[in-house]
């Protein structure tokens, strides 16, 4: 009986649909506007004739391709308000650089300012092809706030044979291909620049290849599809271009604006919703509303609602349809129980895998939680609760039945590879139990990624304090110091005192969290590697963020505790400077606070770098042995680095000391002429070399 009533409901279904299909085909033919250029759809609010489009939305068909001012359009998506645009691709010409291989090179240059579009961040990826060649781009974000007015990303890409680039499927950083995932929203421009030999190897590329180095945005779905060619055949295949993804936005209004002038309101079908995409500025996006699909701008342009089609059915496929969704609701129901099943015994597995444990032990290191609680406290993940993220996922901020607020860390992956990470961190966590490492809480396996969560640390990070002083006051000289003791004791007890041997592989000042007081919390161990006792080393793909990684463990691939010692170095570095360690260009050279830091060094110009509250509160005795405690972690041989545990207990000896007031100099004066003349720290106190190799291999002389 089921069976037949089911049989008739999708006839039903299929000749409502045949005759709305009608009816839109109709509706089509008798409109006098062009909709077709080539091979691609134009639907409106875009369009060709007057009257055949909203302001702002004129496009040109010239010789069957499509095109909105000078930009190519692919194809349009109304009712998502998506479309695929094609941008040309500079190339880098190594040999047409006044003879040399080295410095900044602009590959390519994106702008829309001026068009309804913009690049959104989850469907764009940001690539760069070469043999050993870094590549970062610079944007301008609405409502961002930084010392440059804009954001810069940048990745590094090398080359296992020089002699070749080709991705194998792959896009790691180590065959010629590197990519950026984290893109920033709201983002309308961008500049990319590759910046060549940056490791020091010689002998570039084979002349099949040194001709097409480049880095450039593109749609993922591209890439993906594209991932087993060579940077040389991605440049053929479109002839010099990439398809890049882009949204629009109508006017300057926000829905409710909008909505007040009828006339003008773009969202025609009555079945349509109105959104507003982006917080930075005003505009708004129409869409069909659920269960309807076609074009919202169009006036009866979204078709196809289910309940419409129940009403216009008689009695028995009313009945018919009811039973229908009343079914679909529990088989949605229960499949959606099996893939929580699914997922929580495979990450489980995995689990056991990575630390070749019982459930029992698993289970007893952290709280297992329910994907519905997580889900109740982040209000279904609405994206009002996001405080923070990148490509690889973002951070909620949640509230628990028991009222604690907590961070709850959702990753996004595009690869199995990055699965077997956040297993990594899951297991590292539950390892971890110190007040200067972010308290891990618990997770949740019934996702395909588990869910992480933490405390909720609500003082923002260290990179924060240091570059923000807008929003947050300076850290006064003794809080520095403090900070620094604490996530040296951090990082001395992940090496030496955890359950495991752990490293971090990506100490940096973004990366540790203050809370209300300032107390520093060490964060992010996506990136870290747990080893046994037995080792003091391993083997790895390298990775890090440039400006804070280790140079011998990136020309090698041998990471060490060693290497967290010379990332602890950097952020030293920043904490007595004020300034970020991220990598930025200055007269056409590219610049960063290792080489401004050591260069001080070596010319006894140390004070001209230094934050003018460090040179005002430190006494000159604390600063020399923090000065020289940074060029120690910063040696270029690991072996020659101090332990953290030796880091710790120095700076626990400057606070001590710091603590402790001379009576017969109380304002700390005494010495004071002192680090204008005797402060000498030169480069050749570091191993006795005249130059300063930094983490890219240039010499500091060469620059």
């Amino acid at each position: 009986m089921t069976t037949t009533m089911m049989k008739k409901s999708v006839i039903c279904m299929c000749l409502l649909l045949l005759l709305l299909l009608a009816i839109s085909r109709a509706d089509s033919s008798i409109n006098s506007c062009t909709r077709l250029c080539g091979n691609v759809d134009i639907p409106f609010p875009f369009g060709i004739e007057s009257d055949c489009f909203l302001p702002g939305f004129h496009v040109v068909c010239n010789n069957s391709k499509l095109y909105s001012g000078g930009i190519q359009i692919l194809n349009i998506n109304p009712d998502k308000s998506h479309a695929h645009i094609l941008q040309k691709i500079s190339l880098v010409d190594p040999q047409n650089n006044n003879n040399s291989t080295t410095g900044v090179h602009i590959s390519t240059a994106m702008n829309l300012t001026g068009s309804p579009f913009r690049f959104p961040e989850s469907r764009n990826i940001f690539a760069a092809f070469g043999c050993n060649v870094i590549a970062f781009f610079n944007t301008s974000i609405p409502g961002k706030i930084s010392d440059t007015g804009y954001e810069r990303h940048s990745c590094a890409a090398l080359c296992n044979d020089v002699n070749y680039i080709h991705l194998n499927g792959t896009c790691s950083g180590a065959d010629g291909c590197c990519q950026i995932t984290n893109i920033p929203r709201e983002m309308q421009q961008l500049t990319s620049y590759l910046i060549l030999d940056f490791a020091g190897f010689s002998g570039g590329l084979s002349s099949q290849n040194s001709s097409f180095l480049f880095s450039t945005l593109v749609s993922r779905s591209f890439f993906n599809s594209s991932s087993d060619l060579s940077g040389r055949d991605l440049f053929e295949l479109f002839q010099g271009q990439v398809p890049v993804s882009v949204d629009w936005t109508i006017t300057n209004a926000s829905c409710h604006e909008a909505k007040l002038n009828p006339t003008a309101y773009a969202c025609r079908s009555q079945n349509s919703e109105c959104y507003e995409p982006y917080s930075s500025f005003k505009g708004y996006t129409c869409s069909c509303s659920e269960y309807y699909k076609g074009n919202p701008y169009k006036k009866d342009g979204c078709s196809g609602n289910i309940f419409l089609i129940i009403s216009a059915s008689v009695g028995g496929c009313v009945l018919i349809l009811f039973t229908v969704l009343v079914l679909l609701r529990i088989l949605k129901k229960r499949n959606l129980q099996n893939r929580k099943r699914k997922f929580y015994r495979r990450n489980l597995d995995l689990l056991k895998m990575e630390q070749s444990s019982t459930d029992e032990i698993v289970t007893e290191r952290m709280k297992i939680y329910e994907l519905d609680e997580l889900e109740k406290a982040t209000n279904n993940f609405d994206k009002t609760r996001v405080v923070g993220g990148g490509g690889h996922g973002k951070v909620y901020k949640g509230i628990l039945s028991d009222q604690r607020v907590v961070a709850i860390k959702k990753p996004k992956i595009t690869s199995e590879s990055e699965l077997g990470q956040f297993i990594n961190e899951v297991f590292i966590l539950s390892q971890t139990n110190h007040r200067n490492v972010v308290k891990f809480m618990g997770c949740c396996l019934q996702t395909e990624v588990p869910l992480l969560v933490f405390e909720f640390i609500s003082g923002g990070t260290l990179s924060d304090h240091l570059l923000n002083h807008e929003q947050f006051s300076p850290l006064s000289f003794e809080d520095r110091l403090r900070i620094a003791y604490e996530v040296a004791r951090a990082l001395s007890y992940i090496h030496s005192e955890a359950s495991v041997t752990i490293f971090h592989r990506d100490v940096k000042s973004s990366n540790i969290l203050l809370d209300e007081r300032n107390t520093a919390k060490l964060a992010d161990f996506g990136a870290s590697r747990a080893v046994t006792c037995d080792k003091n080393s391993v083997t790895t793909i390298v990775q890090g963020t440039y400006g804070y990684l280790d140079p011998e463990y990136h020309q090698t691939g041998r990471l060490t505790d060693k290497s967290d010692v010379y990332s602890f170095g950097v952020i030293l570095a920043e904490l007595l400077t004020g300034k970020t360690a991220i990598p930025y260009q200055k007269n056409n050279e590219v610049r960063h606070l290792v080489m401004d830091f050591v260069g001080s060094l070596k010319g006894n110009s140390l004070i001209e770098i230094l934050d003018p509250l460090v040179l005002e509160e430190a006494k000159d005795e604390i600063l020399e042995k923090i000065a020289r405690l940074i060029e120690r972690c910063l040696k270029m041989n690991g072996n020659e680095r101090p332990t953290m545990k030796g880091v710790e207990e120095e700076l626990e000896a400057m606070r001590e000391k710091k603590l402790k007031v001379d009576p017969d100099d109380p304002d700390g004066l005494r010495g004071t002429a002192s680090i204008y003349t005797t402060f000498d720290l030169g480069v050749d106190s570091l191993g006795g070399i005249s130059s300063f190799d930094t983490c890219f291999g240039i010499d500091v002389n060469s620059l």
